[in-house]
């Protein structure tokens, strides 16, 4: 007893020891001890694979294993595959991950820097640690890893919340592993030869890291050339013979937006809707697009310089129904388009999203985005509003509401199409098994991205419950989708029993709000 008084009536620091002395009684002694109830066996591999062990323990066993490497003490083989299950498993702490990732790339023996630029051609383009992504970099360039490149530009490609992008690592590496050319040459050239440096993968596999390079190589390059100059500029130059075929074939296909539609794609998702407008692989649909993209190509060459600017082919469909339709329109510059849908919108009533956390002020009236919107963007809000005043629209929308309702697997959506004998039509398209995430989530299935080259807008569904007015407008995981998409989309928001907001959204982040529809 006396000692628990002791502890109740000494100092601060006493009483927190004999707190934790306590603590550590009704638990068991090893429950509170300050390291690890493991301890170092002695045997470093053993040692760097024991999770049970303390992390500076964990990486002092890979230091003295890799130690015992160079000196010709242990196996190089068996001790590099040691540190490569560990560095792709997602399960390694980030301090451990990144020694043995440096001891790997610092492998100077013929066999193992071999193995060390496949590994980082492999781990570059999805690597999420700047850190680890910096000291491939910079490995690659003093090794002179020239096979790299590719690699370093789908890392790259992804955007970095935090590192400006000319002081990215994978920037400074790409320029000093190619001197002499700019980065935007640089990338391009990756974009023609994207299987250049690739290995013996088999030739399925190669497939498909070509397109995956080839789509982020032009995702970057949009990255890096907003305007669309520089970009209109490297595809009007003659392809050289080192190209590959499907690298030819998409040149030929952008050349073909450009002069024809005056539209260049900024996406990997838009890269993929031209070449389905240009090589569909359904017979019927190959056929409609060809007219389709013949129509639109009348009716862009008669747009003038100012309607021009901001032009993308989420407005093409737009242009094309609009000069069969509403000619009026396509004679209105962006001030006359503003003054028609301003209009309009005023004499709407009007359903604001509640703020979430992390998203900061909600901006969803047509003034708040009047110096964003282009002169496409209007003509879309004009055309998108009159599909909604469709009454066979507003019906499929509606019982499309009710199958989302009583599915609580996921949310439902589609896209608003144009067909020469209905008008308008909401068609649907079910979420497969594999995308059905919860009933706060839509998933666009492979099917409606493949079958909506010509349509106007793809939706979706905010129904999960009758009233749904706090989560009226697009979250922000629909506005990045959206800007990934490059598409005009649409969501619908349950209000009551007959009525539904309505807002329309852009890859820009502009997000309007049409209104409601009633039953």
């Amino acid at each position: 007893m006396k000692k628990n008084k002791s502890c109740l009536t000494g100092k601060r620091n006493v009483v927190a020891l004999c707190v934790g002395l306590a603590v550590c009684l009704s638990l068991g002694l090893g429950g509170c001890s300050s390291s690890s109830r493991f301890t170092p066996t002695g045997n470093p591999l053993l040692d760097l694979r024991n999770p049970e062990l303390l992390e500076r323990d964990r990486v002092r066993a890979a230091k003295q294993a890799w130690g015992e490497v160079e000196s010709g003490v242990r196996v190089r083989e068996r001790t590099r595959q040691a540190f490569k299950n560990l560095a792709w498993s997602n399960a390694t702490s980030s301090e451990l991950r990144l020694t043995v990732l440096e001891l790997l790339m610092s492998d100077e023996s013929a066999e193992g820097s071999a193995d060390s630029r496949t590994m980082a051609r492999l781990l570059l383009p999805t690597e999420r640690s700047p850190e680890a992504v910096g000291m491939m970099a910079r490995r690659a360039v003093e090794g002179g890893w020239v096979e790299l490149v590719p690699a370093l530009v789908r890392s790259y490609a992804r955007v970095s919340p935090n590192v400006p992008d000319i002081d990215r690592d994978e920037r400074a590496a790409l320029l000093a592993l190619v001197p002499g050319q700019s980065l935007e040459q640089i990338v391009f050239d990756v974009f023609l030869q994207p299987t250049k440096g690739l290995g013996d993968e088999r030739e399925q596999a190669v497939l498909r890291l070509a397109q995956r390079t080839r789509d982020d190589a032009w995702g970057l390059l949009s990255r890096l050339d907003l305007t669309g100059e520089l970009r209109r500029s490297l595809i009007g130059m003659e392809v050289g013979p080192d190209a590959e075929s499907a690298s030819r074939v998409l040149v030929a296909d952008l050349r073909a937006a450009y002069d024809e539609l005056g539209v260049l794609p900024d996406t990997a998702m838009e890269i993929q809707w031209l070449t389905n407008l240009r090589h569909h692989s359904d017979q019927r649909n190959d056929r409609l697009n060809r007219q389709w993209w013949d129509e639109v190509a009348r009716q862009v060459e008669g747009l003038d310089e100012g309607q021009r600017v901001g032009l993308a082919m989420r407005h093409l469909e737009a242009i094309r129904w609009a000069g069969v339709n509403r000619p009026a329109w396509l004679s209105l510059d962006r001030d006359g388009l503003y003054g028609v849908a301003s209009a309009r919108m005023s004499l709407r009533k009007h359903h604001k999203r509640k703020s979430q956390r992390g998203e900061g002020r909600r901006l969803e009236r047509l003034g708040d985005w009047s110096d964003v919107l282009s002169w496409g963007d209007l003509l879309t809000i004009l055309v998108v509003d009159d599909s909604l005043g469709s009454r066979g629209v507003v019906e499929q929308i509606f019982r499309q509401r009710e199958l989302d309702r009583k599915d609580t697997s996921t949310e439902y959506g589609g896209v608003i199409e144009y067909d020469e004998e209905e008008g308008f039509r909401a068609v649907l398209y079910r979420p497969r098994s594999r995308d059905r995430i919860d009933d706060e989530r839509f998933v666009a299935s492979d099917d409606m991205f493949r079958f909506s080259d010509r349509s106007l807008v793809h939706y979706h569904l905010h129904a999960n419950r009758q009233n749904n007015g706090r989560y009226a407008g697009p979250s922000m995981a629909d506005l990045i989708h959206a800007a990934n998409s490059g598409r005009t989309n649409l969501v619908f928001t349950s209000l009551g029993r007959d009525e539904l907001n309505v807002d329309l959204y852009f890859p820009s982040g502009a997000v309007i709000d049409l209104g409601q529809i009633v039953q």
